[in-house]
């Protein structure tokens, strides 16, 4: 009965909910583990006009088909090694508050893009900082990148400060490249290099 159950729930969901090989992250204020099906009703929620007024590519109004979606591209691309879509989730509750990404994985080039959103109403209270360290950890100590990068809208101030507080320097400005909401957006470039990786290459030859 049990077994039967387990396959009604992966038709509903579309697939299985979680994956063993996906890396769980964990601090004191949040885990980051891999998306579920079960988080596609709060992910809509969280997905804000105030959210989405400081991203390219989510769409809005964002509903269950676009985390369903989301989720599954998710999916494939972790199992092609090209990506890696955690869910941010409380520590204290297990709330589920935002994703945060490590997308376009470069292992020729041992690089990735980082990006990431947080529901609104939890701004201001850490996760963003506590997050992208996380992600950072992992991408320069398990994966060995060379290179951590995101790319912001100018107006996002206070990612910009988050990503300035994690030790990300800034690489460049892309003039007028976003047109968002009937108006041209800079994009500022952000850049983190493993050091670590880069003076042990060094002492090796």
């Amino acid at each position: 009965m049990k077994v039967l159950e387990q396959q009604s729930r992966n038709v509903i969901h579309g697939g299985v909910d979680t994956s063993p090989e996906f890396p769980t992250l964990k601090s004191k204020l949040v885990t980051l583990r891999q998306l579920r099906y079960n988080d596609i009703p709060t992910m809509p929620r969280l997905v804000t006009a105030h959210v989405v007024r400081y991203l390219v590519h989510v769409p809005y109004p964002y509903g269950m088909v676009d985390a369903r979606r989301f989720i599954n591209k998710s999916r494939r691309n972790f199992q092609l090694k090209k990506e890696l879509d955690f869910a941010i989730e409380l520590v204290d509750n297990g709330s589920l508050v935002g994703v945060i990404s490590l997308q376009k994985i470069d292992t020729a080039s041992k690089n990735a893009q980082m990006g990431y959103w947080i529901g609104n109403k939890y701004w201001n209270m850490g996760i963003a900082t506590e997050s992208i360290n996380l992600v950072i950890h992992h991408a320069f100590h398990v994966l060995r990148l060379h290179k951590v990068y995101a790319n912001v809208l100018a107006t996002n101030r206070a990612s910009i400060r988050v990503l300035e507080k994690n030790g990300l320097k800034k690489e460049g400005v892309l003039k007028h490249s976003i047109y968002k909401d009937d108006k041209f957006y800079d994009v500022v470039l952000y850049y983190r290099l493993n050091r670590r990786l880069t003076n042990a290459r060094l002492r090796s030859k």
